[in-house]
């Protein structure tokens, strides 16, 4: 039974989301392994651009990373406007520190990336570590 599940679960197309107020990262995972995506701009647009991923990419489920605080309350309100939108079921994995990390990770190895760009990697990251749990 657990097999099965397993194999079930990695041929699901999830959407991982790193939401935050000014940009928001996806990635896209078609199997078990998460992909960088894009990142968009948090803005009035920011529901039908999601919206037109999902449809694009056939996903059947989202994850987003839930932080702590504020910024908790502010995901959560995003994730149920998300929700309403695009009919998905969704799932929250934690994301602590997550941006953090990605910084130092990249750091490590010598990558020079500007702040902007690594909302999709940290994404990836979050939906990776989901996939992990399954």
């Amino acid at each position: 039974m657990n097999g099965l599940y397993y194999t079930s679960t990695m041929t699901q197309k999830v959407l991982g989301i790193d939401y935050g107020t000014t940009r928001i990262g996806l990635a896209i995972a078609r199997g078990p392994l998460a992909e960088p995506l894009t990142t968009v701009a948090n803005d009035a647009e920011t529901l039908i651009k999601i919206q037109k991923i999902v449809d694009h990419e056939q996903v059947e489920k989202i994850v987003i990373g839930l932080s702590e605080n504020q910024m908790a309350v502010k995901t959560r309100a995003f994730a149920q406007q998300l929700e309403l939108t695009t009919k998905l079921p969704i799932e929250f994995v934690d994301e602590t520190l997550s941006s953090y990390e990605m910084h130092h990770k990249l750091i490590n190895h010598k990558r020079s990336i500007k702040q902007g760009s690594i909302d999709h990697l940290v994404a990836a990251q979050l939906l990776q570590d989901w996939l992990d749990t399954q």
